[in-house]
C-alpha cells in the first residue's frame, strides 16, 4: 500500500496549498501589522491580484495599499505580469441568529371593533383577515 503523501493528487493539493499560502504571506508582509490579519486570501486571476476579506470594511482600509500590494508582487513575481488588484469580501458561512419577536395580541375591545368592522366590509378577503386577528384577541380571554 501506497503511503497517502505519495499520491499524486495529494502531492499536487499540497504543492497548491503552500502556493497560496506563499502568496498570502507575500500579501501580509507588505500590510501594517493591525491591517494584515483581515486580509484571508489571495489568487491570481488572469493579470489579477485577488484579495479575500470577510467584510467590507476591511476591503475598503485595504484598496489604500493597491499600489503596494502591486508593486511587492511585481517585484518578487514579475512573471505574473500583474496590472490591477481585486478585492472581494467572502460571506461569513455563519446566519445571524433570528430575533425572537414578541407578538401583542389585541385586547378584547380592539377585536370587538374588528369583528364588528368586518361585518361592514364589501371585501370578503379584509373581512375574512380581521375576523381571524380579531379571533386571536379573543382566544386568549
Amino acid at each position: 500500500m501506497k503511503h497517502l503523501l505519495k499520491e499524486p493528487g495529494l502531492v499536487k493539493l499540497f504543492q497548491q496549498a503552500e502556493l497560496y499560502q506563499a502568496l498570502l504571506d507575500l500579501g501580509r508582509a507588505n500590510l501594517p501589522t493591525d491591517l494584515a490579519p483581515h486580509l484571508i486570501g489571495i489568487s491570481i486571476d488572469q493579470n489579477k491580484l485577488v484579495c479575500l476579506t470577510q467584510h467590507a470594511v476591511w476591503a475598503s482600509k485595504l484598496r489604500f495599499f493597491e499600489q503596494t500590494l502591486l508593486h511587492e508582487f511585481a517585484t518578487h513575481l514579475p512573471h505574473l505580469k500583474l496590472n490591477q488588484v481585486i478585492f472581494k469580501v467572502v460571506a461569513d458561512e455563519q446566519k445571524p441568529a433570528a430575533k425572537k419577536r414578541t407578538v401583542q395580541r389585541p385586547d378584547l375591545q380592539a377585536a370587538q371593533q374588528m369583528k364588528a368592522l368586518s361585518e361592514q366590509l364589501e371585501n370578503k378577503q379584509l373581512a375574512q383577515a380581521l375576523l381571524r386577528l380579531s379571533q386571536r384577541a379573543e382566544g386568549d380571554s
